[in-house]
């Protein structure tokens, strides 16, 4: 636990990582700002990152899913997308408490991703 993190680059961290309870676009667009507002702080500015990326990354999987359901594909990969959105909920989740804690996280199978935003 780092004890040099102040309670609100905690919160700003937490709010970046469970922004899907917002609904809608805010899933997209807290992160986004979180990430874009608060450049300079390199403890909120990196789970904002992390977020935004595991967020966008869910987003398209999501959109390319329904898409395909119009071919009847997607169909068969709405299941697959449910393991995904419950991914999502237990990493945020997880995320959020390293960042309550004053610690970092990176989310699984996406650091290539999020290697590339800065």
């Amino acid at each position: 636990m780092n004890t040099s993190i102040t309670a609100e680059q905690k919160l700003l961290a937490v709010l970046a990582h469970i922004s899907y309870f917002l609904g809608g676009l805010g899933f997209i667009l807290a992160p986004l700002l979180i990430f874009l507002l608060r450049r300079d702080d390199p403890f909120v500015y990196e789970h904002a990152r992390q977020a935004l990326v595991a967020h966008l990354t869910v987003l398209v999987l999501t959109a390319g899913v329904f898409l395909l359901s119009f071919l009847l594909i997607g169909l068969l990969l709405m299941p697959l997308l449910a393991v995904v959105w419950l991914a999502l909920l237990v990493t945020s989740i997880l995320a959020s408490i390293r960042a309550a804690d004053g610690a970092a996280y990176r989310y699984p199978l996406i650091q290539a991703l999020v290697r590339r935003i800065q």
